[in-house]
């Protein structure tokens, strides 16, 4: 099998980052890996605590050999996450032809590189594939059918908290985003990019407007323009530890976002034909439907799952029929 180098990007996090490469260099496969991290430079207007987290990262990245090799760039001035991810990537899967990566605040699975880099070489050749995630809606917002026969599901929407792709699908991202704007105008094409999630088209505006600076959501919205999928899995590889108010792009969330990594499945069964589940497909809609339900919706979901069953509503809107 071949093994796609892994890039993590980092900032101003000692704690977490660590956290991040420990449980990085216990994957089995790390000792046959190759990695690049990337440690973002100061703002303009840093403070000297920050400047001294920043500092504080950089000497922990070099505290050991987290992989079989390991190369650090360090940046002088702060590029922001978005430049970062896009040049870095960019460099790096030019090289070497795909890669895995990870941001400073997720904690990996130690079958993490192993079903990465499967999934990789599984799907090189199935060119309606754009991405591989190692995550998915939490277990509380989304179900996967008990009958279900694969560790995987086809999605019609990436997902960025741990991924992967290759040279080829990663040099059709248009990062203008010159087509958003007609996607607004025809009202079928829009229909068609809110099968995505009826939040993507705002956070594509806000994008447009300038009010946020997001490479996951324009490597979504190509997802989307290749007529693409992103692979995820049905029980997640990584756990998020950033949503604890210490994050530039990260506020605090709920501890149903966290994910138990006991559950990761070691050799995972692939579809040898993508298709969209229906069923996934609208569980998944409707994890990112921003309607709220009802007050007493929420008390009859709490109980039941109190008493370990699952609740009764979470499909609030649709897809499929």
């Amino acid at each position: 099998m071949n093994l796609a180098p892994i890039i993590l990007f980092c900032y101003n996090r000692p704690w977490h980052v660590e956290q991040t490469l420990i449980a990085l260099s216990k994957n089995e496969l790390a000792d046959r890996s190759i990695l690049y991290i990337y440690c973002d430079g100061p703002k303009e207007n840093a403070t000297r605590e920050q400047i001294e987290k920043i500092r504080e990262v950089r000497k922990v990245v070099r505290q050991q050999q987290w992989c079989k090799e390991v190369y650090i760039v360090d940046t002088e001035k702060n590029k922001g996450l978005a430049n970062s991810v896009i040049e870095g990537v960019t460099n790096i899967i030019n090289q070497h032809g795909s890669c895995i990566v990870l941001e400073d605040d997720l904690v990996s699975s130690p079958y993490f590189l192993k079903y990465m880099n499967m999934a990789l070489n599984y799907y090189q050749d199935y060119s309606g594939v754009m991405s591989i995630s190692a995550n998915r809606p939490p277990m509380s917002k989304m179900q996967i059918p008990d009958d279900y026969q694969y560790d995987v599901f086809a999605c019609l929407r990436s997902y960025s908290t741990g991924w992967a792709t290759w040279k080829d699908r990663w040099s059709k991202v248009d990062w203008t985003m010159d087509d958003f704007e007609r996607c607004k105008r025809n009202p079928d094409m829009l229909r068609a990019l809110n099968r995505l999630g009826e939040d993507f088209a705002p956070m594509m505006q806000m994008q447009a407007d300038g009010k946020i600076d997001s490479w996951a959501v324009r490597f979504g919205f190509s997802h989307f323009k290749n007529h693409s999928v992103a692979i995820l899995p049905c029980k997640s590889y990584v756990t998020n530890i950033g949503f604890d108010g210490t994050g530039t792009h990260s506020g605090t969330i709920a501890k149903t976002y966290e994910n138990d990594l006991s559950q990761s499945v070691e050799n995972p069964r692939f579809l040898d034909v993508v298709y969209e589940d229906d069923r996934i497909i609208n569980a998944f809609y409707s994890s990112f439907y921003p309607k709220r339900r009802p007050l007493w919706k929420k008390a009859i979901n709490f109980i039941v799952r109190k008493l370990g069953k699952r609740a009764p509503f979470v499909i609030k809107k649709k897809v499929y029929e």
